[in-house]
């Protein structure tokens, strides 16, 4: 059960209109007659609010009334929780979405009589288990009205897509239903003959019958055992009609222009996109599959499969599996969620900081369970985040809010809710705590200073570290000198990763649930998950990316970034941070430079740490004419008017932030290249020539310009050498290239020829040229046939084909490098000298990862 409580973009885009004005959409409508139980009569007309009622999605509303009964426990005193079928809290308020506009009890999702027969009503026996819930456990919400008679809750509501016993989209309205609980005799308890009498409140408080509490929706009526219970309360409902937008799945069947894969994080403005798209004289289907993570999806793209890939990592490989390039699609970013309330009064806490090292907790099992120094691995840690002095430091609350965070916590209903699968999500979620220094000491071992240490099961060398692409449970161990279940193995039931994908951890954060499981076993051995946690008592931590979170108004936290500021999620801090990525030259994707010191973001106080640009990786070869046009159109469509905010089909979903106009340009150009199928490489890469039987020698390839993204002149192919080559033939000039930023460049190599010198050089570093005899960037590669992705902060690939590990004349210059004082800063060695290879990216990421551990040593 859930308990739960445009603008065309301009530049780096302009940020878009509140969401929650919902293009005017909020309807209120008069209540029911307010009961008075000391007067045993009722009073004037409340109010109910519908925060937004038209192009709805699967999202989350705010449904919320006014002038309703409060209600209270037995002692007449105001209630914090409301637990479903409890009879300790009198005049809740339950909260439905229903089929219609005019509903029967049997068109509301998790009713007492959802899906029975709607011609016999109240009349007819309790429906067989799963008849009222059969899609989903119920999105119902049932909320207490405070003691000045109004409430609020966020319900989600759930299009054909989630639920077709609903069935809502654009040809099939639905609706909420507020239904308070004033009681009445809705079980016959004062008439043999089992008619009801809703006017007689005898029995409203009673504990054993409690009719005026949702103890009553349990059993039936006591005379016929018709299923009556829920009558009284359903005579008191108010219904506020809905409209949803139309989704993906009105769209032609069995018909697909091109399939898309990968990047679920992506998929809310995805599903408006296409939904989009569809409609009109001139549709275009996109096959669209989310799950399965971008690894995947990149390399079944790689191998010819897939129309297109998204991706928010660039693939490595050089020279690539096939033609393509890199499409920016919007950016957006990882959120961690909380749905965290006050113990005492019940209300949801909004508020929260976090730094990299608390997330590094939370995801490696580090909080011990209650009694400490039970479990070895976690011995003498706090049980819980909020009982962690460091989260304590980072988020007092002052006397004056009333509020104070959980006192009583466990590890396993505040341990974060993740995905399982590999996915550039998780990657880029642990690239962004590897490159923090305090974070990076916690994890090699070293305690924080309040005297916490990471669970020992994630320490080297039996954990490789950070970054990974998938979340693995480490930590399955239990209570010392324990031999059997639950007890030698509590941590195993403590944390469990999701393999669903991101939309399975936004619901089951909003059922109220965490990933733990009971440790007592049932009957049959296995394991039951964990209760739900209801509204006043909720502990719960989920990470999922900012669209989701917005799209069902979950509160985010503020993150600690390089500059020490705390920051949320949203459109302003996603430009700052957008604005501060650098562009890899070999690929044209931009990412944070995690690691990197003394850059834009390192520096810059308002830029979201986790910020991520959305790519589609889209082929610019061996695509048919037809299929070519279509993916052409989707990237024109998605990144002109598909950047416009807002929530009709075909706008930027809520969450995401318009593309720069060097971004659009970027996709635009991509999708000529699609269109043309002009065989285009990512960046700056060109394709290697193919070379012919034999022939002269060519000249020397022109140098790479420094700081410039121009290349040199070819050499020509004439010419005989007055050196002869032991091989008996030499490479034809190539093409000598620079980086942008002067990290590195690389000369293209010429053909083979009968004798002569080696071919062209291009400029490493800073304009230095390549060593005389070294051979020339683009010779063959030793890059393996499986796509591989390399580390976020990768070095700068040069034009043309990467080449193998330079043995050689190059690498005698690293020392007098060295000794000369030239390179000091963390990368150097590797830009200079390894700039564009596979081992200097990896010398590239290692050295950032020692500069991040060193840091802040004292």
């Amino acid at each position: 059960m859930v308990v739960a409580l445009g603008v065309v973009p301009i530049g780096l885009g302009t940020a878009p209109e509140a969401v929650a004005a919902s293009s005017g959409s909020a309807v209120t409508v008069p209540g029911p007659e307010v009961w008075i139980p000391d007067a045993q009569s009722y009073g004037p007309k409340g109010s109910v609010t519908v925060s937004q009622t038209k192009d709805l999605s699967n999202q989350v509303i705010q449904v919320s009334w006014s002038g309703f009964t409060p209600t209270v426990d037995s002692n007449a005193m105001p209630v914090v929780l409301t637990p479903p079928n409890g009879n300790a809290a009198y005049y809740p308020v339950r909260v439905y979405q229903c089929r219609g506009t005019d509903p029967k009890i049997t068109d509301c999702y998790g009713s007492t009589l959802f899906n029975a027969d709607a011609a016999a009503g109240f009349n007819q026996k309790t429906p067989a288990p799963g008849t009222t819930t059969p899609d989903f456990p119920s999105n119902m919400v049932l909320a207490p009205t405070g003691p000045d008679g109004s409430g609020a809750v966020n319900i989600e509501v759930w299009t054909a897509n989630e639920s077709k016993n609903l069935g809502c989209d654009p040809t099939h309205p639905c609706s909420i239903v507020v239904e308070p609980n004033y009681g009445g005799d809705s079980r016959a308890i004062w008439n043999r003959k089992g008619l009801l009498d809703c006017n007689n409140h005898d029995a409203d408080n009673m504990i054993e019958y409690g009719t005026a509490s949702d103890f009553v929706m349990q059993g039936a009526n006591l005379r016929n055992s018709n299923k009556t219970n829920e009558q009284c309360a359903w005579n008191k409902h108010v219904t506020i009609p809905l409209q949803f937008a139309p989704t993906p799945a009105a769209c032609q069947a069995g018909h697909a222009d091109f399939e898309a894969a990968g990047l679920e994080m992506a998929n809310r403005a995805m599903m408006q996109w296409l939904a989009g798209l569809c409609q009109g004289d001139n549709p275009l289907n996109v096959r669209y599959s989310p799950a399965g993570g971008e690894p995947q999806a990149r390399a079944g793209f790689l191998g010819g499969g897939n129309g297109i890939a998204l991706t928010a990592r660039p693939d490595t490989q050089s020279p690539p599996a096939r033609p393509y390039v890199y499409a920016p699609l919007a950016t957006s970013g990882i959120s961690v969620a909380f749905l965290v309330d006050d113990p005492v009064s019940g209300r949801q806490i909004r508020d929260m900081k976090l730094n990299a090292r608390l997330l590094a907790k939370l995801l490696t099992q580090s909080y011990a369970p209650v009694g400490n120094d039970v479990i070895a691995s976690v011995k003498g840690n706090p049980t819980c985040i909020f009982k962690d002095p460091e989260f304590q430091k980072l988020n007092p609350l002052p006397p004056s809010s009333g509020l104070a965070w959980p006192a009583n916590c466990d590890a396993g209903f505040t341990s974060p809710t993740v995905i399982g699968g590999t996915s550039d999500f998780t990657y880029q979620l642990t690239s962004w705590i590897a490159s923090d220094p305090d974070a990076v000491r916690f994890l090699d071992g070293e305690p924080d200073p309040w005297g916490m240490h990471v669970d020992t099961f994630y320490t080297r060398p039996a954990f490789s570290g950070y970054p990974v692409d998938a979340f693995v449970r480490q930590d399955s161990s239990g209570f010392v000198g324990a031999t059997k279940d639950p007890l030698n193995v509590w941590k195993q039931y403590e944390w469990n990763p999701l393999i669903l994908g991101l939309s399975r951890v936004a619901r089951t954060m909003l059922s109220g649930t965490s990933t733990c499981s009971n440790t007592d076993p049932k009957a049959d051995g296995t394991h039951a998950a964990c209760r739900s946690q209801l509204a006043g008592e909720r502990t719960l931590f989920a990470i999922m990316d900012s669209g989701q979170a917005k799209a069902y108004s979950l509160p985010e936290a503020q993150l600690l970034n390089p500059a020490g500021d705390f920051v949320s999620p949203g459109t302003s801090t996603f430009q700052a941070a957008v604005a501060d990525m650098p562009t890899d030259p070999a690929t044209g994707v931009q990412q944070l430079p995690y690691g990197t010191p003394d850059t834009a973001f390192s520096r810059d106080q308002h830029a979201y740490p986790l910020t991520t640009v959305q790519y589609a990786m889209v082929p610019t070869q061996g695509v048919d004419t037809g299929k070519a046009a279509s993916i052409a159109k989707f990237l024109r469509t998605v990144t002109t008017s598909g950047q416009v905010y807002g929530i009709q089909p075909g706008q930027l979903a809520n969450g995401f932030l318009a593309l720069t106009s060097a971004q659009r340009q970027q996709a635009q150009d991509a999708a000529g290249h699609v269109e043309a199928q002009d065989g285009k490489l990512p960046g700056n890469q060109v394709a290697q020539p193919t070379p012919p039987s034999g022939g002269d020698n060519g000249t020397t390839g022109g140098s790479g310009n420094t700081g410039t993204e121009t290349s040199g002149t070819g050499g020509t192919a004439g010419g005989t050498s007055p050196v002869s080559n032991e091989g008996g033939g030499s490479a034809a000039g190539g093409t000598g290239t620079g980086s942008s930023d002067g990290l590195s460049s690389s000369g293209t190599s010429g053909a083979s020829g009968t004798s002569g010198t080696v071919g062209g050089t291009g400029e490493t570093a800073g304009g230095a040229p390549a060593a005389p005899g070294a051979p020339a960037a683009g010779a063959k590669p030793s890059a393996s046939a499986t796509p591989t992705s390399g580390p976020l902060a990768a070095a700068p690939v040069a034009a043309g084909t990467p080449a193998p590990d330079r043995p050689g004349a190059a690498r005698l210059l690293l020392p007098i490098a060295l000794i000369g004082g030239l390179v000091l800063l963390v990368g150097g060695p590797a830009a200079l000298f390894l700039g564009g290879t596979p081992a200097g990216a990896r010398a590239l990421a290692g050295a950032r990862t020692q500069w991040s551990r060193l840091r802040r040593r004292p």
